[in-house]
């Protein structure tokens, strides 16, 4: 398992209130577990699961924001652990 706490932030800070984030219906179809919170200048969530979910979730939060033509700066921090 691995745990990614992830903040997104615009390269242009009017551009903010436009970034999209993970939806819920895509975590819970990769079984990751999570939590958002909305800054005054980031996107933060945290994602846990399966480690391949959870990369397969970050490279699609930086493709959708970099997809809708938003430049973005994605900070990720890693933490690996056994469940027991």
């Amino acid at each position: 398992m691995i745990k990614a706490e992830v903040s997104l932030y615009p390269v242009v800070t009017e551009e903010m209130s436009s970034l999209a984030g993970l939806s819920r219906q895509f975590l819970d179809e990769h079984g990751l577990d999570y939590d958002f919170y909305l800054g005054n200048t980031s996107l933060n969530t945290t994602i846990s699961g399966n480690p391949d979910e959870v990369w397969r979730a970050l490279r699609h939060l930086f493709q959708q924001n970099c997809g809708q033509g938003h430049d973005v700066v994605m900070v990720t921090t890693l933490t690996q652990w056994e469940e027991g």
